[in-house]
């Protein structure tokens, strides 16, 4: 899907219309057209965004630069940016003043949004883990970095230890910057994890929350992944069709695994009944969300393969039950699309950019916006 074929479709059009005169929810333009625009606004704030992971490939492989990310997000009226500092940033952790310089303009003109810094501890480099005071300053040059660049949230991901989260809230709450616990599965939202980072978040609500991942609302195997099984022979693809089907009726396990036996099996295809149906054991309800929603300030949109056509379906997790309640339980902040389907293919085999196209149609489709 080109930018034209993007714009044409019934979602684009409606996004481009209402966007342009109010640019992610505000614009101090009070024109006319201007108010018209507004009062086709939708009284949520769920608002779109990209994590510029979703291009690693393209940018790796120098075939996008970083203003070209910018120009495509702005195009798809996706202004809310995520950015991973180590991946991103030249000269990092110490850009030059040029550098800096460059990207607030690039900023300026394709109108995005600094909205989430997402950074990864250097752990890999000595074998001795960090200490605590080594993981606080190190996060310190991250939070002053981030601000530099215009960022006041950061995803913490899954598994930063929490001391160093309470240790690190002073420095916050100074520098005005908040941290969101990355809620990524297989970890659940009624965890002793989740529960810890509450009770923090509930005394220090401009410092910590949550930061959700979208993973956390799949339920179903990896397309990409069974279409390669299937292309390298390990897969029968009537068995494996009969299998997710069945799992997808609710069929008992040992039902579909009796079933299979009787139609001479690959090894492959009797290892994807577990495939099938671990898939879904660590789905989580998105209503079991509302009450994280007040200290949730950005999300995680990640996504594996948008069917291609017309249909946009994602088909590993749904969408519209995560953000109705995302919309109607005062969610404010930024979705921010994170096409991981890279790891299932070769770098060359996926375009990027039109699966990123693809879930921001889907999105503006439930949002409206």
């Amino acid at each position: 899907m080109n930018r034209k074929q993007f714009i044409s479709t019934a979602a684009g059009v409606a996004a481009t219309t209402v966007i342009g005169a109010c640019r992610a929810l505000g614009n101090s333009d009070t024109s006319p057209a201007s108010a018209d625009a507004f009062s086709r606004l939708p009284a949520h704030k769920v608002r779109r965004g990209v994590a510029l992971y979703s291009y690693q490939q393209a940018i790796m492989c120098n075939r996008m630069t970083l203003e070209e990310c910018f120009e495509e997000m702005n195009s798809i009226g996706a202004y809310g940016l995520e950015m991973m500092g180590q991946a991103t940033i030249r000269d990092y952790p110490y850009p030059s003043d040029e550098w800096v310089r460059d990207y607030w303009n690039m900023i300026e003109k394709y109108e995005i949004v600094p909205w989430t810094y997402t950074n990864f501890h250097d752990k890999y480099l000595r074998k001795a883990g960090m200490t605590v005071d080594e993981n606080v300053e190190y996060q310190t040059r991250e939070f002053e970095l981030g601000k530099k660049l215009g960022f006041r949230h950061f995803r913490m991901l899954i598994g930063f230890p929490i001391n160093v989260m309470e240790k690190m809230i002073p420095i916050a709450e100074k520098m005005g910057v908040w941290m969101g616990l990355e809620l990524h599965a297989p970890v659940t939202l009624d965890s002793k994890l989740v529960e810890l980072v509450l009770g923090i978040a509930e005394k220090h609500p401009e410092a910590v929350g949550f930061n959700p991942d979208w993973g956390i609302f799949a339920k179903y195997p990896s397309e990409l992944e069974r279409n390669k099984q299937i292309e390298a022979g390990t897969l029968t693809r009537e068995i494996a069709e009969y299998i997710l089907d069945a799992y997808k009726k609710g069929t008992n396990k040992e039902a579909v695994a009796a079933q299979v036996k009787k139609m001479k099996p690959k090894p492959g295809d009797t290892a994807y009944i577990d495939r099938v149906y671990n898939s879904g054991r660590s789905t989580q309800d998105p209503k079991d969300l509302i009450p994280l929603l007040p200290y949730c300030k950005s999300t995680h949109g990640k996504c594996h393969y948008i069917t291609e056509g017309n249909e946009f379906r994602d088909t590993e997790a749904e969408w519209e039950p995560g953000l109705r309640v995302m919309m109607e339980n005062g969610y404010d902040g930024y979705v921010c699309t994170e096409f991981e389907g890279q790891r299932s293919y070769s770098m060359y085999d996926i375009d990027e950019l039109d699966q990123v196209r693809r879930v921001q149609v889907i999105m503006k489709k439930i949002l409206g916006v």
